[in-house]
């Protein structure tokens, strides 16, 4: 239970006050699933998202904004720099990387 309330409080508090508003006014709002940060960068899956299955990375400041394909790791949307995308191959390529990222977008969609 206390593994439950410490990702629930987490989320919470990684959304900002719009993003908190949205999904406390409207139950069906996506809601986001952080997977792994890396330094500064947040792979993560919303809920109810649309096709093909895919993983975003984002900075807190904005800076990256990037979409992947979770079936091959092809960037399908953004841009992120070739250091950054190594960082995300190399988490992808992990021996539990790719089986993660396709079972919450299983759960989630």
């Amino acid at each position: 239970m206390e593994k439950v309330l410490k990702d629930l409080l987490a989320y919470y508090l990684g959304l900002d006050d719009d993003a908190l508003k949205t999904h406390l006014k409207f139950a069906t709002a996506a809601t986001k699933e952080r997977i792994k940060t890396i330094d500064d960068l947040q792979v993560i899956i919303y809920s109810n998202d649309h096709d093909p299955p895919h993983f975003h990375v984002k900075t807190k400041n904005g800076n990256i904004d990037a979409k992947f394909k979770i079936e091959d790791c092809e960037l399908i949307g953004g841009e992120i720099s070739a250091k950054d995308l190594k960082k995300i191959r190399a988490f992808y390529l992990s021996p539990k990387g790719k089986i993660v990222l396709s079972t919450i977008w299983n759960k989630r969609n």
